[in-house]
């Protein structure tokens, strides 16, 4: 599967029924999908009767050559549709060799010489992909035979003598890197394998920054295999959702982040500042979630991704800088507002000064009050020529 930024130029329009997501009993439509996730989970994946989010088209009838056979598109904010996922689902009946040169060229490795699936052809007119997004890909691989009851290592496999075959397997299929590409470092290579996520005996997964990979670790008797054809399924809806998740978190936070480091050219801080708050609030209570599923492996992925792109670390320095910015916030306006009751203080005092012994004295003809205001304004213009009164103006702008 490869999963890419999109977004979107016109209102969906596909008729067409759900992804052929199903083995044997079990079907992968929206509301068995919905009941595997929280409430807030489904309504991000999958949107609600009357204001949907997620749109599934089969591969055209007669694409017999093409390896997509679905499309998905995920849009989590109606109104934002700059922010759509694209999800293009592949199938390639071949040799671990022959997918990790696929997922290669798809990462856009420099020497594959493996053509990658036209993504854009699996597009709508209403659709099209972000430009210089970057693709996360999703693989799994099973082996139809195990003669030494261990994968056999892919071709020119990075040797770290701490990681298993399954281990290098997972590594550079989730990282789509050939040893050629990123020769890891064995005094850090075990660093690498961080986002591993512990799912049976029969098969692992690897959370990487730009991509998973499930691995079986038993031979694939094929379709009378007891539990591949479950675990291809999983790793098809409910483990994809979860990294779907990670990625609108991911891409929100960066907005945010960017939003927060653009408030001192804004030309109003405290304008700027409660927009942020509210979009902080906003994600935390719709977007912020921890717990993806009551079923352990979907939250472990999704903490997995989560911890891949430092996304709790994130978050919390988004919430730093807005408590920082609004402390900033108050000052300035206790300074501006400080300096605005200085200001009417400096000019008004001449004035009450003038007019008081324009009374004492008795006096109220026109030349005389104009003598006084003359008086005051010069009073005043006086004192905001001093140090002080130059303090207050340079506060109040």
């Amino acid at each position: 599967m490869v999963v890419c930024p999109a977004f979107l130029t016109g209102t969906p329009d596909w008729p067409e029924g759900p992804l052929p997501l199903r083995h044997k009993e079990i079907e992968a439509t929206t509301a068995a999908r919905s009941t595997y996730f929280s409430a807030a989970c489904a309504r991000i994946l999958y949107g609600t009767p009357d204001r949907p989010s997620r749109w599934q088209r089969t591969a055209p009838t007669g694409e017999t050559d093409s390896p997509i056979f679905g499309t998905e598109i995920l849009l989590p904010d109606p109104d934002r549709p700059d922010r759509a996922f694209v999800i293009v689902h592949v199938h390639i009946q071949a040799g671990g060799s022959e997918l990790l040169d696929v997922l290669r060229a798809v990462a856009g490795r420099r020497g594959s010489a493996t053509p990658p699936p036209d993504l854009g052809s699996a597009l709508p007119t209403w659709a099209r992909l972000a430009p210089s997004a970057r693709r996360f890909t999703i693989a799994f691989l099973t082996f139809p035979t195990l003669p030494e009851a261990d994968p056999p290592r892919p071709v020119d496999a990075a040797r770290i003598d701490s990681w298993s075959t399954a281990d290098t397997w997972l590594w550079h299929l989730a990282s789509r890197t050939a040893n050629a590409d990123y020769p890891p470092d064995p005094d850090h290579a075990d660093q690498l394998l961080d986002g591993r996520v512990i799912l049976s005996a029969d098969w692992r997964g690897l959370v990487t920054r730009d991509g998973a990979a499930f691995l079986g670790l038993r031979p694939d008797d094929g379709a009378d295999d007891a539990f591949f054809g479950f675990a291809q399924l999983y790793a098809h809806t409910t483990y994809l959702d979860a990294v779907l998740i990670g990625m609108i978190q991911n891409v929100a936070i960066t907005e945010m982040i960017a939003e927060a480091a653009r408030a001192f050219e804004a030309q109003d801080l405290t304008r700027h500042l409660a927009r942020l708050e509210e979009r902080a609030a906003r994600f935390r209570n719709i977007y912020w979630l921890r717990d993806a599923s009551a079923h352990g492996p979907a939250n472990d992925i999704l903490t997995a991704y989560q911890a891949q792109h430092h996304l709790p670390e994130r978050f919390d320095a988004v919430l730093t800088e807005i408590v920082d910015l609004n402390r900033i916030a108050q000052t300035q306006e206790g300074q501006q507002v400080g300096a605005a009751l200085g200001v009417i203080t400096v000019v008004g005092l001449p004035f009450g000064a003038a007019f008081a012994v324009l009374q004492v004295l008795g006096v109220n003809s026109a030349r005389d009050l104009l003598i006084g205001v003359l008086a005051a304004l010069a009073g005043s213009g006086a004192l905001l020529l001093t140090r002080f009164g130059r303090l207050l103006l340079r506060s109040l702008r």
